[in-house]
């Protein structure tokens, strides 16, 4: 996988690494939850918001993969 924005292959992936720092699996996993229901609760009422980030690129896999 071709990793072109800061060592990450999307922004939005990159995003998530620096604003939510996980640092195990389990706070992975509760960061995904809390991140798309967020994304969720926001769909009618923000569309502008996904012009700036689309939650269907975050890869939670690569993410997953840096930690132990």
């Amino acid at each position: 996988m071709k990793k072109d924005y800061n060592g990450w292959s999307t922004r939005e992936t990159w995003l998530i690494n620096i604003h939510f720092n996980p640092v195990s699996k389990e706070d992975l996993e509760g960061i995904r939850q809390h991140v798309e229901e967020m994304f969720e609760s926001l769909i009618d009422k923000n569309m502008f918001l996904f012009d700036y980030v689309d939650p269907s690129l975050i890869n939670w896999r690569e993410l997953r993969e840096t930690l132990p």
